[in-house]
């Protein structure tokens, strides 16, 4: 446990430094924050070093051992190679790394996000199952917005894209800045505790345990 008083004094200070430098105007505490921040940028480029060695050591591993899908490691470890390399030798801007994050990266993605779409949809169709009162109000608000936002609706009720509009605008956005609201508030505390070295999961520990 003495070990562990190193870190949390230091995440303590550092915290403290760079929240006070938001309300604090003083030359020499702007400098000192600023000095933390560029040596957070410094351990994040360090951490993402980190996590391409993990990768590599994992998926290595499996492409050693054959293990089930050690195909897909290779063209994984193959890629990370090859786009590092090509970044190191060339620069982010150049024709040959923008083709390749243009042309691959991107549309990969754009294929990975557009799985969402049938998650949402069989989600949807547990939700919408009208087992209570909250169960129907969603239903028939999902079937407004819905209908709201295709030609359809339209010809069914010239008023409908003019209530879709509003449950968008209205009970939508207040329900999520709510929802922001309450995420925020947790963040704060979560932050708190980690500055009071009262939370010390990150550390392997139980949070809130005592040392």
């Amino acid at each position: 446990m003495k070990l562990m008083f190193v870190p949390i004094v230091t995440t303590m200070v550092v915290g403290a430094t760079v929240l006070l430098d938001f309300f604090i105007r003083n030359d020499a505490l702007i400098s000192v924050a600023r000095e933390f921040m560029n040596w957070g940028v410094i351990i994040a480029a360090f951490a993402t070093g980190l996590g391409a060695a993990n990768l590599l050591r994992i998926h290595g591993t499996r492409t050693q051992q054959r293990r089930l899908g050690w195909g897909y490691s290779v063209l994984l470890l193959a890629s990370l190679i090859a786009y590092t390399v090509l970044g190191v030798l060339s620069h982010s801007s150049s024709q040959q790394y923008q083709f390749i994050f243009g042309n691959v990266l991107q549309p990969l993605s754009a294929t990975v996000f557009s799985f969402n779409a049938f998650f949402m949809t069989s989600a949807a169709y547990r939700a919408f199952r009208v087992r209570s009162v909250h169960a129907t109000v969603l239903l028939v608000t999902a079937v407004i917005v819905m209908l709201g936002r295709v030609g359809i609706g339209e010809v069914i009720y010239s008023g409908m894209p003019a209530i879709s509009g509003w449950i968008g605008r209205v009970p939508t956005t207040g329900a999520f800045r709510g929802i922001t609201i309450g995420a925020a508030l947790g963040a704060i505390a979560l932050s708190l505790r980690i500055l009071a070295g009262i939370e010390r999961t990150q550390f392997g520990g139980v949070g809130g345990g005592s040392s």
